[in-house]
């Protein structure tokens, strides 16, 4: 269950795993290349991606109406980001392995 408030987000993120992930909580003016952000914005709660110049990517800005929708999705993008870096290895080991025989 996800907490309703930022204030425990950190922790949160990571009792999830998904501390190896990049993220800002709070500032949302740090260009960090391929960060996951939450913050407010003019007092408006806001989530988003950075991309791997650490610009804002237009399509995954979205405002939410309280703090707990922005955490709620910020944790639900978080949990999606990890499983596509894990699908994203698993394809990167199935091309690393030798090709198979024919069957016959």
């Amino acid at each position: 269950m996800s907490r309703t408030d930022v204030g425990g987000l950190r922790a949160e993120v990571e009792a999830a795993g998904l501390g190896h992930l990049r993220f800002l909580i709070g500032n949302t003016s740090l260009p960090v290349p391929g960060a996951h952000v939450i913050g407010q914005i003019d007092g408006v709660w806001v989530t988003f991606l950075r991309d791997e110049r650490g610009v804002v990517e237009e399509l995954t800005f979205v405002e939410h109406p309280d703090e707990r929708s922005a955490v709620t999705e910020f944790m639900s993008q978080m949990q999606n980001v990890a499983r596509l870096k894990e699908l994203r290895a698993l394809l990167e080991a199935e091309d690393r392995r030798p090709p198979r025989g024919p069957r016959g």
